[in-house]
């Protein structure tokens, strides 16, 4: 069997499945495997609201992301990639270029923190590892109030966030002693997954009643004009004043993308272009994107157990391909979506019910509801770190 290489940009969860999956399947001998990555550490992004609600410690949630090429025979790139050549399978990385028969874009989403005047200088967010430094700070002098949790723009990543923070949040309170409340502001959209963010209070809402009566309000169809000390101004003139305020920062595509029109959603350029079942560029067939940055272009959630079973259908698809096995594994027909709401967890089946061309059609369901689920979901996320160190 000829040697192939593949390249894999980003060290996150997804370019860590991806490469892990590979190497299990096709060793060094007939798959070489380069690994790229600006960070030097490995992150699991839902780790930081932990890390900034004080659940958890900073070298608990991170590993050297040299690790993951230790472990599975990859050579590693520690550089920001500039830029690709598709017609001649090159990536570059500064001055160097490394070549390719398969290319994984792992590489997540880059943020707009300037999209709403006073955004960046007045809230906080828990997207990267200096937002959850920021906000454990302000969380430490938090005595009670108005807490306003902020989505100026829709899709953004991890969906379900701010209604796993409006608990958690009040769970931390009750613990503290102090008096707070939530207000949950999410911005229109006619696409059908906003309509199903639209259903989530009505899942989650039974829970939060329960746990925290009267203390939770949501509210739709907000889109954020300015940001002062105390009060958000919006499109709509309404306005809401805060004693805190947490936002989900705007998606935007990595940057050595933002102006290449071959890998942006055709009809959202926030966005890159993948294809669904498999997660090839629509283009250039040896290239994947099964990154979180490119779901929503199919309709899908940008969230974590979506990303991971999108490396494990991109890598089959290679796979198959290299030896010549046949059909792929394809991507699940049903993923569970595990939330931790506070004091209790809860356990989402995200079904997969078919695609309208590259539009996938999904639906949702409360399998169980448990404070078991929030203690496996910790667990697994702690234990997924460990695992490199």
């Amino acid at each position: 069997m000829k040697m192939r290489t593949a390249v894999v940009v980003g060290a996150g969860p997804c370019g860590y499945v991806a490469v892990r999956r590979l190497r299990e399947k096709l060793k060094p001998k007939d798959l070489r495997i380069v690994l790229i990555t600006k960070d030097e550490y490995h992150y699991f992004p839902p780790l930081f609201a932990d890390l900034a609600l004080g659940e958890v410690e900073l070298e608990e949630i991170r590993a050297p992301a040299k690790r993951i090429a230790e472990l599975y025979d990859t050579e590693f790139v520690l550089g920001e990639v500039t830029g690709i050549d598709p017609q001649n399978k090159k990536v570059k990385v500064g001055n160097d270029e490394y070549s390719y028969d398969y290319l994984f874009l792992c590489t997540g989403v880059s943020y707009d923190f300037e999209k709403v005047p006073g955004l960046k200088e007045h809230g906080y967010h828990t997207y990267t590892l200096d937002g959850a430094l920021k906000l454990k700070e302000a969380l430490k002098d938090f005595n009670g109030g108005k807490v306003l949790l902020l989505a100026p723009e829709f899709p953004f990543r991890c969906a379900g966030l701010p209604f796993e923070l409006a608990g958690k949040l009040l769970y931390l309170a009750t613990k503290k002693g102090v008096d707070a409340n939530v207000t949950i502001t999410l911005p229109a959209s006619k696409e059908r997954i906003m309509q199903s963010m639209q259903e989530i209070p009505m899942t989650v809402g039974m829970i939060h009643q329960k746990y925290f009566p009267g203390k939770i309000e949501y509210k739709f169809g907000k889109v954020p004009k300015e940001v002062t000390e105390n009060k958000v101004k919006f499109e709509d003139g309404s306005e809401e004043e805060y004693d805190l305020l947490i936002y989900m920062p705007p998606n935007r595509p990595p940057k050595f993308l933002a102006s290449e029109e071959e890998f942006l959603c055709p009809n959202d350029k926030r966005w890159l272009v993948s294809t669904f079942p498999n997660f090839r560029h629509p283009k250039f067939n040896n290239i994947f994107v099964p990154t979180d940055a490119a779901m929503p272009c199919m309709r899908l959630p940008p969230v974590g157990v979506i990303t991971h079973a999108a490396a494990v259908a991109a890598a089959d698809s290679a796979i198959a391909e290299i030896t010549g096995s046949g059909a792929p594994i394809p991507f699940p027909n049903q993923v569970p979506l595990v939330a931790d709401l506070g004091p209790t967890g809860m356990m989402i089946v995200f079904e997969i019910i078919g695609k309208e061309g590259n539009v996938v059609k999904t639906k949702r369901y409360v399998s169980l509801t448990s404070p078991l689920i929030k203690s496996m979901k910790l667990s697994f996320y702690l234990g997924w770190i460990a695992s490199l160190r």
